[in-house]
């Protein structure tokens, strides 16, 4: 099972931010899970390949979404809070 999540950002600083926030979980994924992030632009794209089991699969993308949406808001306010 394979899945492509590709999310646009305000500016290519904060998709890089956020791929390498995504870093830590990459390495830490079960043998069976193969997950990829890169930044190009204000694109970031991550890549899930599973070779376990469907429910496996999906606890997979739902913590990567997860954490993508939690690393995406906190960039945000830093982001905010330091034009201010």
């Amino acid at each position: 099972m394979r899945m492509r999540i590709r999310i646009k950002c305000i500016s290519a600083k904060l998709c890089k931010a956020i791929a390498e926030s995504l870093e830590p979980d990459n390495l830490c994924a079960p043998p069976t899970i193969k997950v990829r992030s890169n930044a190009k632009g204000n694109v970031t794209t991550t890549s899930i390949t599973c070779r376990g089991n469907l429910e496996t699969f999906i606890a997979t993308i739902d913590d990567l979404l997860l954490c993508m949406d939690a690393a995406c808001k906190t960039l945000e306010v830093v982001e905010s809070e330091r034009r201010a």
